[in-house]
């Protein structure tokens, strides 16, 4: 007996490794656990930009969704933004938990993660910006087609339906482009549409339900009064040149705040390691 309480004396490590350390709470008045209250607070709003984040890639998703058929050049920008937006609510909620419980594992896996989505997330600022820049040579007129294919594909029906009714155009670069690269719409197809533009095309919205209310109307000298005649081209570009920027815009904007917390986590995680060694010490010593 008086052999192990020897062995114990001299190496107190042995009853020591089974011991925790005491957690220190949220803030009280020193430095190590003030950096723990900020970092924490910086998680929760991590976790809420993660969430606005998905949920304007969402809403931004569902506009693009409506002109699909016709340009996809949101398509990447906007999927980065919702992917960028899930790993970085999910990964709060890990340095939320990793803070808490002052786990180096969670917290180390925050850290990278924060770095990983910030490098994303300034990928998806500077693809949005550039992708912003090309779009009036993709417009105009690699887009006739939907003009083209309106009535024959739903996709391009319902991406020009949309639009006209949006912006209160019609067709491209007039509204007489239907009459004179749609087939159905021509004033020779022999159709009850010919010489005609769509119903959505239509000024007032009790005309837009009346499917023969653009019927014969390319070159009606009152068309004007019945349907819109200006092209949907400077509309489109409007579109997405706005819905570009504002991905580019969030991406960045959100990016810039996440240099703070990659700061606080990485001092952190050194304050914890220094912490953690200083009290296995003191209990070798003490």
């Amino acid at each position: 007996m008086a052999d192990t309480e020897g062995m114990q004396k001299m190496l107190p490590e042995a009853d020591v490794a089974n011991r925790k350390y005491a957690r220190q709470p949220l803030c009280a008045r020193t430095s190590y656990s003030c950096n723990k209250l900020f970092l924490f607070i910086y998680t929760l709003l991590f976790l809420f930009v993660g969430i606005i984040l998905m949920a304007i890639g969402v809403l931004v998703e569902i506009h693009r969704q409506k002109v699909q058929a016709m340009n996809n050049q949101l398509a990447l920008p906007v999927t980065l933004l919702i992917l960028v937006g899930l790993i970085i609510t999910v990964n709060a909620i890990s340095g939320m938990v990793g803070t808490l419980t002052e786990n180096i594992f969670l917290l180390k896996v925050f850290l990278v993660v924060t770095i990983l989505a910030f490098l994303i997330q300034v990928s998806i600022g500077i693809i949005a910006f550039i992708y912003r820049e090309r779009v009036p040579n993709i417009v105009t007129p690699h887009v006739m087609f939907a003009i083209t294919g309106y009535g024959n594909s739903s996709g391009l029906t319902r991406a020009m339906d949309y639009l006209q009714n949006r912006y209160q155009c019609c067709g491209l670069g007039s509204y007489t482009d239907y009459s004179q690269v749609n087939e159905e719409y021509k004033c020779d197809s022999g159709k009850p549409q010919a010489c005609g533009v769509p119903s959505s095309c239509c000024r007032t919205e009790s005309a837009k339900t009346q499917t023969a209310c653009g019927y014969n109307i390319v070159g009606n000298l009152t068309a004007s009064d019945k349907v819109n005649t200006e092209g949907c081209t400077d509309a489109f570009i409007r579109w997405l040149a706005e819905h570009l920027d504002l991905t580019g815009a969030i991406a960045l904007g959100f990016a810039i705040p996440q240099i703070i917390g990659i700061l606080l986590v990485y001092y952190f995680i050194r304050r914890v390691n220094d912490y953690q060694k200083g009290y296995r010490v003191g209990q070798y010593f003490g």
